[in-house]
């Protein structure tokens, strides 16, 4: 299985530069090199030089904080390659292994040691085909969002997650822009606006069009299974629902052409509603929002895209989640609260919608109906 680059989470492809075994990022051009074989390019006894100098501030250090061992999961240390130089190499602190970013061996090189290179200047023929490779299959389109070389998260991704706990993405490109995605935020808040201002009581408004099982089933209502997808509570509850459906979905959405992403969210969110009205256990309540489509698109996402990372923050320290661990952390606790009968959300909508979600996305890529994913590299794909 492929590695996965520390810096851009792309994954990386294995090439050997005379003799040597490393590992390359086609995104970034990061290089990762198991214990060992720094040493062995540039000639000398160790990867680095005797008693390196580490460093405990400023950018660098700061951003490889963020970094997860591509060989052991482990963290990363930072280190001055030689005094003054300016120079930082980024080394795990269990297996030793060590991360340079794009031309850092070419830097190395210069310091001293034999003429070994493997930097954006000089390619073996490995590394040339991958090149081309990469050069093809990612040429720019328009509206496409393209893999981010931004190092980071940033000070305002992360002051925003410091005050919303919410996760944000670490790099999610996409090849298109997401026209649906956008059309459904906007249809969602032309919706609540109206419900807050258009008539005269926003209460009997939400009331009319909302999802009421026990009217559903009895067939005095059936419309509002549809209509309440549109419909929200207040601010707090509609900007919540549209964040998420903002991250996932645009991504969601790029691997399904335009008419199958509208069906696909509507039926998610139909399905949704309809396992909340069999088990919840107060029928005459009524149910609106649009999470249990969004639960589905998430179901979706981690099934199209489980390897992504995300960025989090708890007790005011920001690191990287797999998309998987969150999504099924966050599912875990829809089945925790429904399992305390906590009121006030529709829980089973959020469980059911995303079951659905994953279900549904499965079966449509067995189909061959899901495009595949225009960003992902060859070892991506072999594995």
């Amino acid at each position: 299985m492929a590695l996965i680059c520390p810096k851009c989470l792309s994954d990386m492809a294995e090439v050997e530069h005379e003799s040597v075994k490393v590992d390359i990022c086609p995104g970034c051009r990061g290089l990762w090199l198991d214990k060992g074989e720094l040493a062995e390019l540039r000639g000398a006894m160790e990867d680095l030089p005797a008693a390196p100098d580490s460093i405990g501030a400023g950018d660098h250090y700061l951003e490889a904080t963020t970094y997860i061992c591509p060989r052991c999961s482990g963290s990363f240390d930072t280190f001055e390659f030689s005094p003054g130089t300016g120079l930082y190499i980024d080394r795990c602190q269990d297996c030793q292994g060590i991360y340079l970013d794009a031309g850092e061996l070419a830097k190395i090189k210069n310091l001293g040691g034999r003429r070994k290179l493997l930097g954006v200047q000089t390619y073996a023929e490995p590394q040339n085909k991958l090149r081309e490779a990469l050069a093809t299959e990612r040429k720019p389109r328009l509206w496409s969002k393209p893999p981010s070389n931004k190092k980071g998260s940033g000070a305002g991704v992360y002051f925003f997650q410091l005050l919303t706990g919410l996760p944000v993405e670490v790099d999610a490109p996409r090849a298109r822009f997401p026209i649906v995605t956008v059309a459904l935020l906007l249809a969602n808040l032309a919706v609540f606006l109206f419900s807050l201002h258009g008539v005269a009581s926003p209460s009997a408004f939400i009331d009319q069009y909302a999802f009421v099982p026990a009217r559903f089933f009895s067939g005095d209502d059936v419309t509002g299974l549809f209509t309440s997808l549109f419909l929200h509570g207040g601010w707090l509850h509609l900007l919540g629902n549209m964040y998420f459906l903002w991250v996932f979905g645009d991504n969601v959405e790029d691997r399904l052409k335009l008419s199958q992403f509208v069906i696909f969210y509507l039926f998610c969110g139909l399905a949704a509603a309809l396992i909340h009205g069999v088990l919840t256990d107060q029928p005459l309540v009524p149910t609106i929002g649009a999470s249990g489509a969004i639960s589905g698109i998430m179901g979706a996402y981690l099934v199209l895209y489980p390897r992504r990372r995300m960025y989090q923050v708890f007790w005011f320290i920001q690191f990287k989640i797999s998309v998987a661990f969150y999504l099924i952390f966050w599912l875990g606790l829809q089945v925790v609260y429904s399992g305390f009968h906590i009121g006030g959300v529709a829980w089973f909508a959020h469980i059911g919608g995303f079951v659905v979600g994953a279900a549904g996305i499965w079966l449509l890529n067995r189909a061959g109906m899901v495009r595949p994913d225009p960003f992902a590299t060859e070892a991506t794909k072999a594995s």
